[in-house]
């Protein structure tokens, strides 16, 4: 069986794509035998050639090692694997010099030697959370590299709209993103737009609501890709040329990557639940609709302030465990929009606690056009890494129509909240 670090150098080979594993901290140290120094010849060849090698330079260096197809391999998964194996010989290497010091009845330095095992397996595996910006050079240079040679290009999934895109640069690992507004201002529908955006750029959605049930959540898929209008299709009102689009857009994608939905069930309302979801189908991107129905695993009462902030914090951590972007909906409370005539969302209006501006990384506000009924704002209402900013959208419910507006609603505030 090949190794958990011949699948991930095979990938990295395959996807022409380093950037995954460097971003998540994967060192030549962690890596077992030869394939430590197979993965440092990797990395220095991206520095030198600001391309990871092809199948032909590799057989060229390493003739002796045949590459597995490992195109369907998760880099979660793999680097988690790597990690655990590394953290396995970290705590082995300690074991032995303990068991010799408790032969000799030397309790102290057993003690010392296994707590320097368990912090080295706890320090060089803590990816994503504390780095050394002095060792930690190489990686930055990496990801540098990367950034030169595309300038200006999309740092995340991309979102179906270039004026977002252009101030949020696409949604990123590890953020958690938060669609707020009133009832039945789209915010569900703009969710599902982003998660098929993401889709036909090759990536895996997970989509669940805690408000439409499957059969509505397939209908309005269907609806949006086919521009068949959504109520035909929920009331069977659809004729043989509407019939004829679905099934061409439907079959289209029959051999796409997976797209799956899941409703709120009885065993599906808690974060923990949704990370077990997550591990289940691993996929690139997850979309909560209607966070502010689930439940607190800390017994708080549903809806309350700080059942959501257990919840926010809980989903913000996920994301970062995962290392991947979290797109949750939520309400906010009309009596508290502060302009009537805009209602523009504001992070104070978001339902029942602070927390979602403390803990989301983007809020996005989803608000109607007060002067065009055929409009909708998307509106950066918070932001930590992206300047403040606005795009119209005009929607077609006829025909399913959702496009951007240009004008001098793309314009960007350079400040950085």
């Amino acid at each position: 069986m090949a190794s958990s670090e011949l699948h991930l150098i095979s990938k990295v080979i395959q996807d022409k794509d380093v950037t995954v594993p460097v971003r998540a901290g994967v060192k030549p140290d962690h890596m077992s035998g030869e394939w430590s120094g197979i993965w440092q010849w990797i990395l220095e060849f991206y520095r030198t050639h600001g391309a990871v090698p092809t199948e032909r330079v590799f057989v060229q260096e390493h003739g002796a090692i045949s590459l597995y197809d490992s195109t369907d391999e998760s880099y979660s998964r793999l680097i988690e694997e790597i990690f655990d194996a590394y953290r396995k010989r970290c705590v082995m290497d300690a074991l032995q010099p303990a068991i010799s010091f408790l032969n000799a009845d030397d309790i102290s330095a057993a003690v010392a030697s296994l707590s320097a095992g368990l912090q080295k397996a706890a320090v060089e595996t803590a990816r994503l959370r504390d780095i050394d910006i002095i060792q930690n050079w190489e990686n930055r240079l990496v990801r540098y590299e990367e950034m030169r040679l595309q300038p200006n290009a999309l740092r995340g999934i991309p979102t179906g709209f270039y004026g977002l895109d252009k101030i949020t640069h696409g949604l990123r690992p590890q953020q958690f993103v938060v669609f707020a507004g009133e009832p039945k201002r789209g915010k569900s529908l703009f969710a599902l737009i982003l998660a098929n955006s993401a889709h036909v750029h090759g990536k895996r959605p997970l989509f669940v609501s805690f408000e439409m049930s499957i059969e509505e959540q397939e209908a309005r898929y269907d609806s949006l890709i086919a521009k068949v209008p959504y109520d035909r299709i929920l009331s069977g009102d659809l004729d043989a040329k509407d019939m004829a689009k679905i099934k061409k857009a439907l079959s289209l994608r029959k051999n796409m990557q997976p797209f799956v939905f899941s409703e709120d069930t009885s065993s599906l309302t808690t974060v923990s639940a949704l990370a077990s979801k997550v591990q289940e189908y691993s996929p690139d991107v997850l979309f909560v609709d209607g966070v502010y129905l689930m439940d607190d695993e800390e017994g708080e009462a549903k809806g309350s302030p700080q059942a959501l902030t257990n919840i926010t914090r809980a989903l913000k951590r996920m994301a970062q465990r995962f290392d991947i972007p979290v797109v949750a909906t939520t309400q906010v409370l009309s009596w508290k929009l502060q302009n009537r005539k805009t209602r523009a969302v504001t992070a104070d209006a978001i339902g029942y606690t602070s927390s979602f501006a403390q803990d989301a990384d983007l809020i996005l506000g989803v608000e109607r056009n007060p002067d065009m009924d055929d409009q909708a704002i998307i509106r950066v209402v918070l932001a930590r890494t992206a300047p403040t900013g606005e795009v119209h959208v005009k929607w077609d419910w006829k025909t399913m129509e959702f496009e951007e507006v240009m004008g001098d609603e793309h314009s960007i505030d350079p400040s950085i909240d």
